[in-house]
């Protein structure tokens, strides 16, 4: 029963975790999370008490908000991939620029 009331609390960090961005934490929660899937792997009273307790609608919740994390980080690598396109650019043309007035007379 311990370890079922372990388990939760550690799925509601994981949650506050991924609502308040401390992103760092995850892993350390969910190798906690997965010993002790580990040690009741073969317990059939945990499986039953895990899906009573609401287990499977916080797992749920954690899946959603892994996927609106990664969403959010594919849109920031998006926007500074542009912004290192835009500079580039603008250093390349300003070099060219430059280069004109360096021509030898």
């Amino acid at each position: 029963m311990d370890n079922i009331k372990l388990y939760k609390k550690i799925t509601l960090e994981i949650i506050q975790c991924l609502k308040d961005d401390k992103i760092e934490e995850l892993e350390i929660l969910f190798e906690k999370r997965e010993k002790i899937l580990q040690e009741e792997k073969n317990n059939k009273n945990f499986k039953d008490l895990m899906i009573n307790i609401g287990i499977i609608d916080l797992d749920k919740t954690i899946k959603n908000l892994l996927n609106q994390n990664m969403i959010k980080i594919k849109l920031e690598i998006q926007k500074q991939k542009l912004s290192t396109i835009t500079n580039n650019t603008y250093i390349n043309n300003n070099q060219q620029k430059i280069n004109i007035f360096n021509a030898k007379v």
